[in-house]
């Protein structure tokens, strides 16, 4: 055959100029892309040659080759696989120019994942183009006598001539442009065999050295080839042949720590979607991956047929699991998955709940066999809590496995370890206990709240939530396994006391009766529900409580911070009647109740009680004004 120029079609042109510019999200694909489908070539030679013993003669060592050319600007990709005779090639290059290019056209523009048409012959073929410009195909099939050569500049049109290989085989010519000379780089075509094509099942050959030939008559060099890629991936192998080195050292391979992770993982599921999967839970944070945006994305690692296809495949595991780092490899998916398929995939759903849960109940045994648990916890809990916050189906399971600093034990306890030695509130058969907690922005400030001498004089635990998130949690953590969460600083909730001190506190109610109305007055009734005298203070001069579902303090800078609206949110002033300046408060009301020292003792105690639990004082100056008349007094 002598050589022959087909050109595209009008709109076949403007299909590939769309290919080679904007399908793929980066250049390097291409390569990804014709060592896949070199393998898949290798793959039919490999089972035609199961009917037909003959097929493939001595040519029956398989593998892929890859050449550097840098003096030429070309790298060259050879394979031994099934490949195409001239009709075939003729059919498979001219399948963009069929009929419906043109729509083909605009659905490709409205795309908004166009990686989705990967695994389509002239799809992958074409991406070379992003980096090439000119591209000569080379291949003989066994059922055609010569070789053909496709060559082509990716524009207008290509050419068709005859080879003279007489041998199955083929081999790609890429003469990369000037400014893609990167690709020209040994140290750069090693990186993308590892990264996307490391455990394809094909060896991938580069050359390592040249050296005489062993014949003394032979004037040619003998070239020796090296295995660049692994071709059995850690997850295809058996659970008992993997030491644990060989675990730590593949996750630090896909998530760049250095560190011994606290556990993995290792899934071989035969499901509606047959998958081997691997993940990592780390103990340590990871310096080079911040998980703590929720927003940018994080490492899971999608293979199909083991080539990597989304190195970023966050939809298969929840937001709140990103601190997980961890592959999925499945051949029942097919090579042109995109991140919208992943979304509305009813059967991948399926996988990440199960995945999910599976997480959990190893976070559970480690919790419980670990001693690294903890540091973990130091730096990750956020993260669980974050999912309690989320998940309403497994709030309470993943609770379970959270940790909240003890009061009494001084140590961090679980719900579980709280409840064994809480006291029940019920006398019915259905024992429930109440979980208390305070929330404050450091342990300092939550053991100074003025409520929990009271706590620890009666030797009942509270939990000391330091934590921003514990805020927000415990908006829907409202119940643990029947046992309500009751903070302390809530006004809903009282402490049986004994009739003696019961009556002792109706006794002040009545003394102070007039004081406490002239107090609220003072401070203003829409900044004070209420003001009541306490016998639970112990030293303390007063506390502020809100109602159940009232702002606190930290959430309601948390709100103002976020520029959201924040409803009225009055508080409650307790006062301990046996301390020193509410005894003089009532000596100053006896003596003269519209005396200014009276006024300025009740704002002074008021304003003290904001600052020191962390409320917002409206105004500072005439705090201080009033302290310094104090002092000069």
């Amino acid at each position: 055959m002598t050589k022959k120029t087909y050109n595209f079609e009008a709109e076949t042109e403007r299909l590939l100029e769309l290919l080679t510019h904007s399908i793929y999200s980066n250049k390097e694909i291409f390569l990804r892309e014709l060592v896949s489908n070199s393998s898949d070539a290798i793959d039919k030679a490999r089972i035609k040659s199961i009917t037909d013993v003959s097929y493939l003669w001595e040519n029956n060592k398989f593998e892929i080759k890859i050449d550097i050319d840098k003096e030429n600007n070309v790298i060259t990709i050879e394979d031994n696989g099934i490949w195409m005779t001239k009709e075939e090639v003729i059919q498979n290059i001219w399948t963009i120019a069929k009929s419906g290019t043109k729509d083909f056209i605009e659905k490709l523009k409205e795309s908004k994942e166009q990686n989705n048409l990967i695994g389509q012959f002239w799809v992958w073929f074409y991406s070379v183009f992003m980096i090439a410009s000119k591209v000569e195909l080379e291949t003989k099939s066994n059922d055609s006598e010569k070789s053909i050569i496709w060559t082509s500049e990716g524009k207008w049109s290509f050419e068709l001539n005859d080879g003279k290989k007489e041998t199955r085989w083929t081999i790609i010519k890429i003469y990369v442009k000037d400014e893609e000379k990167e690709f020209l780089e040994e140290w750069k075509i090693r990186e993308l065999i590892k990264k996307y094509s490391n455990y394809i099942s094909i060896p991938v050959m580069m050359l390592s050295s040249v050296i005489p030939d062993s014949d003394p008559e032979s004037k040619t060099n003998k070239r020796v080839y090296e295995q660049i890629n692994q071709t059995k991936p850690i997850w295809d192998k058996q659970k008992s042949d993997i030491k644990e080195e060989e675990y730590n050292e593949f996750y630090s391979s896909i998530s760049y720590d250095f560190t011994k992770p606290l556990t993995h993982i290792h899934l071989n599921t035969e499901w509606a979607i047959s998958y081997k999967s691997i993940l990592f839970i780390p103990t340590k944070k990871n310096m080079f991956n911040n998980n703590d945006d929720a927003t940018k994305d994080y490492w899971p690692k999608l293979f199909v047929q083991n080539v990597l296809i989304l190195e970023q495949a966050k939809d298969l595991l929840p937001v709140w699991l990103r601190f997980i780092s961890w592959v999925i490899s499945t051949n029942d998916l097919p090579l042109n998955i995109s991140r919208e398929m992943l979304q509305s995939n009813l059967t991948l759903d399926k996988i990440k709940k199960s995945l999910t849960k599976k997480i959990i109940e190893k976070l559970a045994y480690e919790m419980k066999e670990n001693k690294e648990y903890d540091e973990f916890l130091t730096n990750y809990s956020r993260f669980l809590k974050e999912w309690v916050y989320y998940d309403g189906e497994l709030r309470e399971k993943i609770t379970e496995v959270i940790k909240f600093k003890s009061l009494l034990k001084n140590t961090d306890i679980t719900l579980d370890q709280y409840l064994e030695s809480a006291k029940s509130t019920t006398k019915d058969e259905k024992e429930t206990k109440n979980i208390y907690y305070v929330t404050a922005k450091t342990e300092n400030e939550a053991r100074a709240n003025p409520y929990i001498d009271n706590f620890k004089k009666k030797e009942i635990d509270v939990l000391l939530l330091t934590d921003p998130i514990d805020e927000w949690i415990i908006q829907v953590l409202t119940e643990y396994k029947w046992n309500k969460l009751v903070s302390i600083t809530k006004s809903d909730f009282e402490i049986e006391e004994d009739n003696e001190t019961k009556e002792k506190i109706e006794e002040k109610k009545k003394e102070f009766k007039d004081l406490l109305e002239l107090i609220k007055n003072t401070i203003w009734a829409n900044k004070i529900e209420s003001v009541n005298i306490s016998t639970k203070l112990w030293d303390n001069l007063w506390a502020l409580k809100v109602k159940e579902w009232w702002l606190t303090p930290q959430m309601e800078k948390m709100m103002k911070a976020m520029w959201q609206h924040i409803p009225d949110n009055k508080k409650i002033l307790d006062l301990n009647p046996e301390h020193k300046i509410v005894k003089l408060m009532q000596e100053e009301f006896n003596n003269d109740l519209k005396s200014e020292k009276l006024k300025d003792l009740i704002l002074y105690t008021y304003e003290q009680a904001i600052i020191l639990e962390w409320w917002e004082l409206e105004d500072y100056k005439w705090f201080i004004n009033r302290v310094n008349k104090f002092i000069e007094n």
